[in-house]
């Protein structure tokens, strides 16, 4: 519509459920691809106006729209809008766009043989995945009869032809400070994979992008707690289930100068 079109003679003078009918109309007619035909039938699917024949008629009074045998259609819609084989070739040769675009893609992938190169160069520049459930869930307790992993055939720290002992090894050490208790071997290689499981492509740089997800929020990732710790009294606020007097707290005391 034109800047001016609420002031054009024909429109300045039109109720207000005629001028809704007017741009209901011209919606209807885009949305459907009636080239500005409305047949009679489908009239009040136009607008949800009362009596719209009757403000039909006031558009016809004014010009906008033109009496034809089977409804009405709008005037000089063509020379506005466009008509509906345009559209249909716009949209064609849209998919037909897309459709060469991904056939590149897929030969530039199979070239390559790796897709995660298209994408970007490192998903950890995204930060760290969003973790959709709290390690702090999982129970790690040395009482559960339950192991916390089921067992495995193969090496933790080897998957697709990786070595993550690096990694698992950062993943001690950044979450020493605030566990009950040392982290295992198998719990690092759990909290490393839950996070690489959580990217949303593959990961150039494991170590990297761990680590920004552990420094993030560590807190998201710790083991629970050993159940003799759970309630015990008043807790250190330093090291989390660590009961007071803290031990840790009171070495970094004797050990400062």
């Amino acid at each position: 519509m034109d800047d001016q079109f609420p002031t054009h003679r024909k429109v300045r003078h039109l109720s207000d459920q005629a001028f809704r009918l007017f741009v209901s109309g011209l919606c209807w007619c885009n949305d459907n691809l009636t080239d500005g035909v409305i047949p009679e039938r489908d009239l009040r699917f136009v607008s949800d106006i009362r009596a719209p024949k009757r403000y039909a008629s006031e558009l016809v009074s004014v010009g906008l729209w033109e009496r034809t045998d089977s409804g009405w259609c709008v005037h000089d819609y063509l020379e506005y809008q466009p008509s509906a084989d345009q559209i249909r070739k716009q949209r064609d040769d849209k998919r037909a766009r897309q459709e060469r675009w991904l056939g590149r893609k897929r030969d530039q992938s199979r070239s390559q043989g790796d897709t995660s190169q298209d994408v970007s160069d490192d998903v950890a520049e995204d930060g760290p995945p969003i973790p959709s459930q709290s390690h702090s869930q999982h129970n790690f307790s040395s009482q559960s009869s339950i192991p916390p992993y089921p067992a495995r055939d193969h090496d933790d720290n080897q998957t697709d032809g990786q070595d993550f002992s690096q990694v698992d090894e950062m993943v001690k050490r950044e979450l020493a400070p605030l566990a009950a208790q040392p982290i295992t071997d198998q719990q690092a290689a759990q909290i490393r994979h839950d996070i690489l499981g959580r990217a949303r492509s593959t990961v150039k740089n494991p170590y990297r992008y761990v680590l920004r997800a552990l420094r993030a929020d560590p807190s998201q990732y710790l083991p629970q707690p050993p159940r003799e710790h759970r309630g015990a009294g008043r807790m250190c606020p330093t090291h989390p289930y660590m009961a007071e007097p803290c031990r840790s707290c009171a070495a970094d005391r004797i050990a400062k100068p």
